[in-house]
């Protein structure tokens, strides 16, 4: 978590003041619009204003949106996240949610004028043919401008809005003081670690502020899909990019659930819908570098040429190599509906944050997403559940993980989409099997192979110095006619006294129970002598009397040196 300064404080404490005033108007509207205090709250609204239509009841889901827009872009962006989730949510809720996407209220044209002067040196006007002062969409973080460049080049131009990666910073610092409360007061947040995960999503949101990563991941996955037909990424202009203005290709494109669209000029949504899984499945399981948030409105589709674009790059997620073969074992479980499987599958890919019961883990797992499979539900209502079920039995999966699965659901939703009668999970299998056969090729292998062998060879010239110093020690010793090795025993010599002790111990204990018995015998064969036998009963018993003294001294001594002799140890090392 970073660090915060006093007048990050002091902003937080500004900002805290004006999330209160929200939200307790918010409360206040919910709770003057129920029963007869609601009718004659209207009854008045009306008789004041006189509307020309009579007033409309709001309801709850919009009401909540509403509020959301009204507290800033921090949380229309924790909005947008829960709205890649609306096929959990309640049909009313999921349509105001999905909302947030774009429907948020633009910033003054003349905000704009004054980012692009800072940040690119000069006006609109100046840099550009031409620039539509009305712009084409707008979001939480940033709205979208189109405009002509010199050369007749129509481009998209994103430019961040005023002051907001302060407001942002300021709603994180609240955020964050307020996990740390609720975790020391609420066991569900410290079960869901519920820091961590705001931690997580203000590094995220933070990050995407700075365009610069979005142009280097748009570049990045631009030439990642160069092999996919028909999959595109908006090319960027970098002259004419800062950390917050963003210049790229202009899309002609529609939403992807625009499928009425699609029909009227003739596209096929089934190779469509082929074609944006596989860009997503190289994504994810080839380059190991994906588009982190591929919901619906981040993906447009070019009526004219039927090309399919992912935009809005801000957020990516990376996976290695056994991160990706563990995905794929997860689709495979999917595929085969196999709910233990996939309750394995999913266990060695989390992390536990308290004990685990893995007995109930599997019972409950087996219970619920087990019933799911039977019922054949969504992919994305199984991962879901799959995902609460993690959470309740104390696993987390790794984040980047957490985005790559979020991300194959997402990618279900396109296609589902596009073509809502294809059986994702088995197409993604196929899709899979392909991708790793085309990708295993002799050019393909010979690249693989380089990149190891550049990697090993750097290794080696990192390491080169050392080498030559001991390379020269060698020679000088080989002059002298004699090699000379160094071995620290050090550790070896304490373990060897340690032995060594044990060793005296065991032989003084044997000598000792030898004694004992033997002294035993000697004083039972006396008693038979009696008086007859003179001296040798009372030798006999003082003989045993001094063993069993001197066998109880050594227990004694072993108990003491077991209780203490350990902590003196400890205390040197």
């Amino acid at each position: 978590m970073r660090k915060r300064s006093r007048i990050d404080r002091f902003r937080e404490n500004l900002r805290l003041q004006k999330v209160y005033n929200v939200i307790l108007n918010f409360l206040m509207d919910i709770l003057f619009d129920r029963g007869w205090i609601g009718v004659f709250r209207r009854f008045m609204q009306e008789w004041i204003y006189r509307p020309p239509v009579p007033l409309e009841t709001v309801t709850l889901p919009v009401k909540f949106r509403l509020l959301l827009e009204n507290l800033g872009p921090t949380y229309v962006k924790m909005g947008q996240i829960v709205s890649s989730q609306s096929d959990v949510l309640p049909p009313e809720w999921a349509a105001e949610m999905v909302k947030l996407q774009n429907d948020v209220p633009p910033f003054p044209y003349e905000d704009v004028v004054e980012t692009i002067r800072a940040e690119l040196g000069a006006p609109p006007a100046e840099i550009f043919a031409e620039f539509d002062s009305e712009p084409l969409a707008a979001a939480s973080t940033a709205q979208v401008h189109r405009a002509v460049l010199q050369d007749g080049t129509i481009v998209a131009v994103k430019v961040q809005r005023p002051n907001i990666k302060n407001q942002v910073k300021a709603d994180l610092g609240i955020m964050q003081s307020a996990a740390r409360v609720f975790m020391r007061r609420l066991d569900w947040a410290r079960n869901v670690d519920l820091a961590a995960i705001l931690d997580e999503f203000g590094t995220n949101i933070l990050t995407e502020l700075d365009y610069r990563n979005e142009a280097y991941n748009a570049t990045r996955l631009n030439r990642a899909m160069a092999d996919i037909p028909n999959v595109r990424v908006p090319e960027i202009y970098y002259e004419l990019s800062t950390e917050k203005v963003l210049t790229m290709e202009f899309v002609a494109g529609v939403k992807v659930t625009h499928v009425a669209e699609m029909d009227e000029v003739g596209l096929d949504r089934v190779a469509l819908a082929n074609d944006a899984i596989r860009g997503m499945l190289k994504q994810l399981l080839i380059d190991g570098f994906f588009h982190a948030d591929p919901h619906p409105g981040n993906v447009l589709v070019n009526l004219e040429t039927g090309n399919i674009y992912f935009i809005d790059t801000g957020m990516v997620g990376e996976l290695d190599v056994q991160q990706r073969l563990n995905l794929i074992n997860l689709i495979f479980a999917l595929q085969q509906q196999d709910a233990r499987g996939l309750a394995q599958v999913a266990l060695g890919l989390s992390n536990p944050f308290r004990e685990v019961n893995e007995k109930a883990y599997y019972r409950d797992f087996e219970r619920l997403v087990g019933r799911l499979m039977e019922m054949q539900a969504a992919t994305a209502e199984v991962v879901s559940t799959t995902f609460d079920l993690l959470q309740q039995h104390g696993l987390r999966m790794d984040p980047q993980l957490t985005l790559a699965v979020k991300a194959f659901m997402q990618a279900e939703r396109v296609a589902m989409a596009l073509h809502p009668n294809m059986l994702f999970v088995n197409l993604a299998q196929k899709q899979v099997q392909e991708l790793a056969i085309e990708q295993i090729t002799p050019e393909n292998v010979t690249n693989a192979v380089k990149k190891q062998a550049a990697f090993t060879l750097r290794e080696i010239m990192r390491e080169m110095p050392d080498l030559q110093t001991a390379t020269l020690g060698w020679l000088k010793q080989y002059k002298k006619g004699r090699f000379e090795v160094f071995i620290d025993t050090s550790d070896l010599a304490k373990e060897v006294d340690v032995l060594n002790t044990l060793a005296r111990q065991v032989i003084v204990g044997i000598l000792l129970v030898g004694m004992l018995i033997g002294s035993a015998i000697a004083a039972g064969f006396a008693a038979t002598l009696g008086e007859s036998g003179g001296a040798i009963p009372r030798l006999a018993y003082y003989g045993y009397l001094l063993a069993m003294g001197l066998a109880i001294i050594m227990i004694v001594y072993l108990i003491v040196k077991l209780m203490f002799g350990g902590k003196r140890g400890n205390g040197r090392h």
